[in-house]
């Protein structure tokens, strides 16, 4: 069992204030807002200047909104409520304290509230207008057709995503299709152009009168991260860029769409 501490506070002759527990000194630091917590009801001249900006601190803590004990952040919660999601069940306010009607917690990380948000978002312009308004980070200056589905069209498309107001300061993490990782924003970059020339060969190499190839990523944000992924992992190797294409679709006019050859993008061909 963890042994208590007891929470001792000595004031010295010349005024300095030390703190001890169980006997040891503790830092000054600790030590405040150990006292503080082990005494939050006295009255504020029996504080020291230290001591009060603790207890500030740790009313504000006790007042504000948190998932297992770590503060979130105020916006998280009128977006919740204009879900209509009951936070007021929550206990002490702890949004990991809400549960389903069965009993068992309704969200296992704060990750769960962020996906439910985000796809409030991504499926209500509205919404997205509302989260831009309240400055939540990952939703500002986004335009809803193309932040509904995640999608970029091209490399160009993908350099005016990253200077953007809400992924300025976002990593980079890009996936080749031989499973190695390319980070930071240059060899992400890089990486996405050396994709799009290897498939541009093979698909010249299938079918020589096929006109223009186009790409559509699917990228996924890890806000705990602060970071942009794009995995373009071959998940069909057994089949080639030549294997989509045939007689039938590559006349003049036809195009084809392959999905399921890379992971986090569709490829669409048009034949001349």
């Amino acid at each position: 069992m963890r042994q208590k501490k007891n929470i001792k506070r000595i004031v010295t002759r010349t005024g300095e204030v030390r703190y001890f527990s169980n006997g040891k000194r503790l830092k000054n630091k600790s030590g405040q807002r150990l006292f503080v917590k082990a005494n939050p009801n006295l009255n504020e001249s029996e504080y020291s200047k230290k001591e009060l900006r603790s207890l500030k601190s740790l009313q504000r803590y006790n007042e504000g909104w948190k998932f297992n004990g770590v503060s979130v952040q105020s916006v998280y919660i009128e977006l919740l409520k204009a879900m209509s999601v009951p936070v007021s069940k929550a206990k002490n306010k702890d949004l990991a304290t809400i549960t389903n009607a069965d009993g068992s917690p309704k969200y296992k990380n704060f990750s769960d509230i962020l996906k439910l948000i985000d796809a409030k978002a991504k499926k209500d312009e509205t919404f997205l207008r509302f989260c831009t308004e309240k400055g939540l980070p990952g939703y500002r200056n986004r335009d809803f057709n193309t932040f509904k589905d995640n999608s970029i069209k091209n490399i160009v498309d993908f350099v005016d995503l990253l200077n953007t107001d809400a992924f300025k300061n976002y990593k980079v993490k890009v996936i080749d299709p031989d499973g190695e990782t390319h980070q930071g924003r240059v060899k992400g970059i890089l990486a996405i152009r050396d994709f799009e020339i290897m498939v541009g060969e093979k698909v010249k190499e299938a079918a020589e009168n096929s006109a223009f190839t186009k790409f559509c990523y699917d990228y996924k944000i890890d806000f705990k991260t602060r970071t942009i992924i794009i995995d373009l992992t071959d998940i069909n190797a057994n089949k080639d860029i030549k294997d989509y294409i045939n007689d039938k679709n590559s006349k003049q006019g036809d195009s084809i769409v392959i999905k399921g050859k890379y992971k986090d993008v569709i490829i669409e061909i048009m034949f001349s």
